[in-house]
């Protein structure tokens, strides 16, 4: 029995309508994975905080929140019962921290899927602290879904997954070809070098033999799929290797993409302030969703 059987397609609910394709996407995933869809929806504690002053909220000001929240997820339901009419539906609604809520959550998910506003340059810089929270400290990949979904999910353009030869890029090859599979569709493996620009060698690259350390890179690719691809015969796998700084390459690709796929190492305070990793990079600029792979703690 495979170690996700039975878990849950979580994704977050705040209303929003980033949130609603949110939905729509991780439902659509869900029926591929023949994973049940948990709705969860945060509402504030009675004692919460405001610019870091402590506050008092009225009890009957929290019930209508709560009831707002599950007014939210019936529209939900409806909405992803429609596309989906079989789909297994469930909810958590609880008081607490949004991030805090699907962290938790994700101890036992197949995948945790959160919408991206991204409207306008500073909200796209910044993202949202839910979103980042989640993505730098969930215990399962999480999804950032951004914009309108514009077709169905899961649809026929290929899956694109970055690998770089890491530990946290064989996670991410390994969801990426699960998704593929599920989703019946193709896998372009990918993988950005540097060249002598990137390393300095511009007065010195008459020196290097750039044939030769361009096929060691193709080997770091062969090497990433050694064994998975034997798993997943039914996965046309297309393999690229370029020069061209990571995140940029992989943006190219994620315009003709349904999902790109990348691993992350960043975990902790520090690594969820920042904004510059490849993963992190990424998930404020794709025009597709983006997941982001860790090893489960």
């Amino acid at each position: 029995m495979s170690e996700h059987a039975g878990a849950p397609v979580v994704v977050g609910i705040d209303g929003s309508r980033a949130a609603l394709d949110a939905a729509r996407w991780a439902a659509g995933t869900a029926v591929r994975l023949d994973a049940p869809l948990l709705l969860a929806h945060t509402y504030p504690d009675e004692a919460t905080f405001y610019n870091g002053t402590a506050m008092m909220i009225d009890a009957q000001f929290i019930q209508e929140l709560r009831e707002d929240g599950n007014s939210m997820l019936d529209a939900t339901t409806a909405a992803v019962l429609q596309d989906h009419p079989g789909l297994a539906v469930e909810r958590d609604v609880r008081s607490g921290t949004a991030a805090s809520h699907l962290i938790e959550l994700s101890r036992a998910a197949r995948i945790v899927a959160l919408g991206a506003q991204g409207a306008g340059a500073v909200t796209d810089y910044l993202l949202g602290s839910t979103v980042l929270r989640t993505v730098n400290h969930a215990h399962s990949p999480v999804a950032v879904v951004r914009g309108a979904s514009t077709t169905a999910s899961p649809d026929t353009r290929p899956i694109v997954v970055g690998v770089d030869g890491s530990q946290v890029s064989e996670k991410a090859v390994e969801e990426a070809f699960a998704l593929a599979s599920a989703f019946g569709v193709g896998l372009d493996v990918v993988h950005a070098w540097s060249g002598e620009k990137q390393h300095g060698l511009a007065h010195a690259s008459k020196y290097v033999d750039w044939t030769a350390y361009e096929e060691g890179e193709k080997a770091i690719v062969s090497e990433c799929l050694a064994g998975i691809r034997d798993e997943y015969p039914d996965v046309p796998v297309n393999e690229v290797t370029t020069q061209g700084v990571s995140a940029d390459v992989l943006l190219r690709h994620a315009t003709t993409a349904q999902l790109l796929v990348v691993g992350s190492h960043g975990r902790g305070k520090v690594m969820g302030a920042l904004l510059g990793s490849v993963s992190q990079n990424l998930v404020h600029h794709a025009p597709c969703p983006v997941l982001v792979c860790r090893a489960r703690q």
